[in-house]
C-alpha cells in the first residue's frame, strides 16, 4: 500500500508497519528543516512585535480569540471528514490516537502560526506608512489592456443572487475553513515530509506574498479605488454590488477596513493590501497540497482556487493580475520547496512519504 499505512502507522494505530518517514536520513532533515522553519517564523515575528509592539500585541490578542472560534469549526469540518476516510471502521480512535500521539507538536505549530499570523497583519497595516500606495492605477490598466475591458464587467456580466450568495459563502466563508484545516491537518502529521514541506510553503506565501511583494506593490485594490485615487473610475462596480443582498459582506467589510485604517486602530483582519491576493495564493498552495493527497481531492482543491481567483475580482477585492501574479509565485514557491528536502527538486515527486487516499497510478 505505501502512504496510507505510513500515515496510519504514524498516528499509531497498532499492527501497521513502520512509516518511510521513520527512517533515519527522514528523521533527521525533518528535524534539520523544522528548526530552521521555527527560528525563520520567530524572527519574522520578532521584527513586528520590536518595530510596533502595541499594534502586535493587540493583533496577536484577536487572532488568539479567533482560534478559539474557528479551530474547533477546521476540526469538524476537515480533521474528522479526514479520519472517516482514513480509517472508516474506527474514525474516532483514529482521531484520538492522532491527538494523543502528535498533539504537542500540533499545539506548538498552531501556536507559532498564530504568532506568525498575526505579525502578518502588523506588517500589512504599516504598508501605506512605508511605501505609500501607488500602484493601482499601473495594475487597472493592465487588467484593461489583458481583457479588453475591466475584469469585474467581466465577472458581472452574468450576474445572480445565486452567484452573489456562491462567492459571498466560498470567499468570505469556505476560505477560512479550508485555510484553518489544511494548517491543522499538517500540524498533526508534521513530522512527514509532504506535511513539513506544505507548513514551509506557507511560511514562504505569507512572508514573499503577503508582506513582501505587498509592500513592493502597495495598493488597494478596486474596492478602494476612487475612495483614494478620486474620480468615478469604479463606481459602477459598487453600484452592481449593492445590487443583491448577498454582496452586502463586501460592503460592510470594506467600511471596516476603511475606518480602521482612518482611525489608525489596527483590529483583527485588517490592513488594506491588494496585490499580490493572499486569498487566491492560499487557495492555491491549498490546492498544490491536496493534489499530492489525493487526485479528486486535488481537483476540488482547484477548482476552488479558480473560484477565488473569480470571487477576487467580483467582489472587486482584487484587481484580475493580483490574482494571477498570486498563483504564479505561488506556483514558483510549491516547486522550490521540494529542493528544501534532500537538496533534489525532484525529490518530492519520486517519494511516497505522505498518505494518498486512493492508489497511486
Amino acid at each position: 500500500m505505501g502512504s496510507l499505512d505510513d500515515l496510519i502507522a504514524d498516528a499509531g494505530l497498532p499492527g501497521k508497519p513502520r512509516s518511510r518517514s521513520g527512517e533515519p536520513s527522514d528523521i533527521a532533515q525533518i528535524a534539520n528543516v523544522s528548526r530552521k522553519l521555527l527560528i525563520f517564523c520567530l524572527l519574522y515575528t520578532a521584527v513586528a512585535a520590536l518595530l510596533w509592539p502595541e499594534q502586535y500585541y493587540q493583533i496577536a490578542q484577536d487572532y488568539l480569540s479567533l482560534l478559539m472560534i474557528w479551530g474547533p469549526l477546521s476540526v469538524f469540518a476537515v480533521i474528522i471528514p479526514a479520519a472517516v476516510i482514513i480509517s472508516p471502521r474506527s474514525p474516532l480512535e483514529f482521531l484520538a490516537i492522532s491527538l494523543r500521539s502528535n498533539g504537542l507538536r500540533a499545539s506548538i505549530v498552531l501556536a507559532v502560526f498564530i504568532l506568525s499570523l498575526a505579525a502578518f497583519t502588523t506588517y500589512k497595516v504599516n504598508i501605506p506608512d512605508i511605501v505609500p500606495f501607488y500602484s493601482d492605477k499601473a495594475l487597472a490598466d493592465i487588467g484593461e489592456l489583458l481583457h479588453g475591458q475591466a475584469p469585474w464587467r467581466i465577472a458581472h456580466s452574468f450576474d445572480s443572487d445565486a452567484l452573489a450568495l456562491l462567492v459571498a459563502v466560498t470567499y468570505s466563508k469556505i476560505w477560512f475553513l479550508e485555510w484553518f484545516g489544511m494548517v491543522l491537518f499538517a500540524a498533526l502529521y508534521a513530522n512527514q515530509l509532504l506535511h513539513l514541506r506544505y507548513l514551509t510553503a506557507l511560511a514562504l506565501v505569507t512572508m514573499v506574498i503577503g508582506t513582501l511583494m505587498a509592500a513592493v506593490f502597495s495598493s488597494v485594490g478596486p474596492i478602494f479605488y476612487d475612495e483614494f485615487l478620486g474620480g468615478e473610475r469604479f463606481a459602477d462596480l459598487l453600484e452592481v454590488l449593492k445590487q443583491h443582498p448577498h454582496n452586502a459582506h463586501v460592503l460592510q467589510y470594506s467600511n471596516y477596513l476603511l475606518g480602521s485604517y482612518s482611525a489608525d486602530k489596527p483590529a483583527l483582519g485588517t490592513g488594506i493590501s491588494a496585490m499580490p491576493s493572499m486569498h487566491v495564493a492560499i487557495a492555491t498552495l491549498n490546492a498544490f497540497y491536496l493534489a499530492r493527497l489525493n487526485r479528486w481531492l486535488g481537483l476540488a482543491g482547484w477548482a476552488f482556487a479558480i473560484l477565488i481567483l473569480f470571487g477576487s475580482i467580483y467582489t472587486g477585492w482584487h484587481y484580475a493580475v493580483d490574482g494571477y501574479i498570486a498563483m504564479l509565485v505561488v506556483t514558483v514557491i510549491w516547486r522550490r520547496t521540494a529542493a528544501i528536502f534532500d537538496g533534489k527538486a525532484g525529490a518530492f515527486a519520486s517519494k511516497v512519504d505522505a498518505f494518498r487516499l486512493s492508489p497511486a497510478t
